[in-house]
Formats: structure tokens, C-alpha cells, sequence
């Protein structure tokens, strides 16, 4: 059996850190729930990308002479919100994925409110 190399998060080889995870979509995913859960982790991505977008323009605010308040908020949503997306979004849906229908009951009552988070943070953040 081949060992499996940590590959998640890709980063570029000019920085100094190693991927910690492995993640192998056609590996460890049905094929029958592939295109979900792709377009799903394609949706953390973008919002963890619009986060760091958000930090990079409050840091040229701040820059510019705006207040610390905004740059201190957008570095407090994409320390916890873009990790926690990953881990009380994407990984219970997958995980709800994987499993067989008999063992599913016990994250039934976690499944909605890991969609609960980002209906609520979104007209919170756009509002803010």
C-alpha cells in the first residue's frame, strides 16, 4: 500500500510550511456525490478567498489612515471563520456523505445548524 503524502492546503514551494492534511476527492468521495461535494469545497474557497480580499483592503485602509477597528475584524474572520468553515460546513456534509443511512441519525441535528452559520453571516457581514 502506497503512503500518502499530506497534499491540503497547496501551497507554493517558496514558503516555508508542508501541507498538513490529505485530501483525495476521487479517492475518498462516491462518484455519485463527487460533483457536490467539489462545488462545495469550490464554495469554502471562494469564501475564504473573499475573506483574505477583505483583510488585504483593510490593511490599505488602514494604511491610508482608517480606523483599526475594521482591520481588526477582518483578521478575526479569517482566523476563525475560514477554518471554522471548513470544519463545521464542509466536513459534516461530507461526512453525512460517506456514511450509510442507518448510522446517519446522530449528525442529523448538526447538519442543520452547520448551515445556519453562514445565513446568518452573510447579511451580518454585509451589513457591517
Amino acid at each position: 500500500m502506497a503512503e500518502r503524502v499530506n497534499n491540503f492546503p497547496p501551497l507554493p514551494k517558496f514558503i516555508p510550511l508542508k501541507p498538513c492534511f490529505y485530501q483525495d476527492f476521487e479517492a475518498d468521495i462516491p462518484p455519485q456525490h463527487l460533483s457536490m461535494t467539489k462545488r462545495l469545497y469550490y464554495l469554502w474557497m471562494l469564501n475564504s478567498v473573499t475573506l483574505a480580499v477583505n483583510l488585504v483592503g483593510c490593511l490599505a485602509w488602514l494604511i491610508g489612515g482608517g480606523g483599526a477597528t475594521n482591520f481588526g475584524l477582518a483578521f478575526l474572520l479569517v482566523s476563525l471563520v475560514a477554518p471554522g468553515g471548513l470544519w463545521s460546513s464542509f466536513q459534516p456534509r461530507i461526512h453525512d456523505l460517506l456514511v450509510t443511512t442507518s448510522s446517519r441519525f446522530p449528525s442529523l441535528p448538526a447538519f442543520p445548524l452547520s448551515w445556519l452559520r453562514p445565513i446568518w453571516l452573510c447579511p451580518d457581514s454585509a451589513l457591517g
